[in-house]
């Protein structure tokens, strides 16, 4: 099975559902300027009258071969199935309720009315124009849903980086530092391996990606794509490896503090926000970790 079989394949599978009134490519594969290889997956939207009948494992199943399948709730507030079917291929299906979509869209074409929406509107707008507004493919619905989407193409203006959000960041940082130093501290050194990469990390990128659109760059959530949009410096400093071994961990630990220290002041400085003072974390942090760091991990 070719990537084009497995395509078709989703399509037919598409145009054989009653609920399904819209289905939309987007991603790399929907991208003019994209680059797409064996390794890309598929991203879809589900343009869906009711969500239910695909809160299950199985569905998957009907397109092709399923190895894997796996449903959740996403930071976004959507809720997504990932699917991993024989060649390796992996799709991921975004539910979305038609209503909601019309609304977002119909909302979408008139800008000059923002201030009167709700949060939840303009925060699907924002979502919306941020994974699709790079390029998209409508497969299925064409004629209603491509002239939906071309309100993608309105004058909209920039969400920008938002004072809430970067204090939420920097705050979830230094406390997931100190998780991170104290699981270090006790011994459960695979526990602040998994702290360190999964919780502190997360607040370190997301602050980074801020500092990469203030430069003017193009920054992707998740480090995807990091190798093309983070600084040189700082994707050497972000290059640090964590191991088991308390004088690794810390290394990588204080070397992560002074790079989310030096991006978030440099981010609150452009944009004018008023940056907490994590001093006292900051130095209980290095007083308990540099001797582990400079000792091969023993005191």
């Amino acid at each position: 099975m070719t990537a084009l079989d497995f395509e078709s394949r989703v399509i037919d599978w598409a145009k054989r559902q009653r609920g399904l009134s819209g289905l939309v490519l987007i991603g790399s594969r929907a991208q003019e300027r994209a680059t797409v290889d064996e390794w890309s997956d598929w991203d879809f939207q589900m343009i869906v009258q009711s969500v239910g009948p695909y809160l299950n494992r199985g569905w998957p199943s009907m397109i092709s071969k399923c190895w894997s399948a796996h449903f959740e709730r996403t930071e976004r507030m959507v809720t997504k199935v990932s699917a991993v079917f024989e060649n390796g291929y992996e799709a991921d299906f975004v539910l979305l309720p038609s209503w909601q979509m019309k609304l977002v869209f119909f909302a979408m074409r008139c800008p000059w009315a923002r201030q009167l929406y709700p949060r939840a509107l303009r925060r699907g707008i924002e979502n919306q124009r941020m994974v699709a507004g790079r390029g998209y493919r409508v497969i299925l619905g064409q004629e209603s849903w491509e002239r939906r989407y071309s309100a993608l193409a309105s004058s909209w203006p920039a969400a920008g980086i938002q004072e809430n959000d970067f204090e939420f960041h920097c705050a979830g940082f230094w406390r997931h530092a100190v998780w991170t130093a104290k699981k270090l501290m006790r011994g459960e050194l695979r526990a602040s391996a998994r702290w360190f990469y999964v919780e502190m990390r997360d607040h370190l990128w997301a602050v980074l990606e801020m500092d990469a659109e203030l430069d003017g760059r193009r920054p992707r959530p998740e480090a995807r794509q990091a190798e093309h949009w983070l600084a040189a410096d700082k994707l050497r400093q972000t290059g640090t490896a964590v191991a088991s071994d308390k004088a690794v961990l810390s290394q990588a630990l204080l070397g992560d503090m002074e790079l989310f220290k030096q991006t978030s002041m440099s981010v609150a400085n452009r944009c004018g926000f008023h940056l907490q003072a994590y001093d006292e974390i900051y130095t209980w942090l290095c007083a308990n970790l540099k001797p582990y760091a400079t000792n091969n991990g023993r005191i």
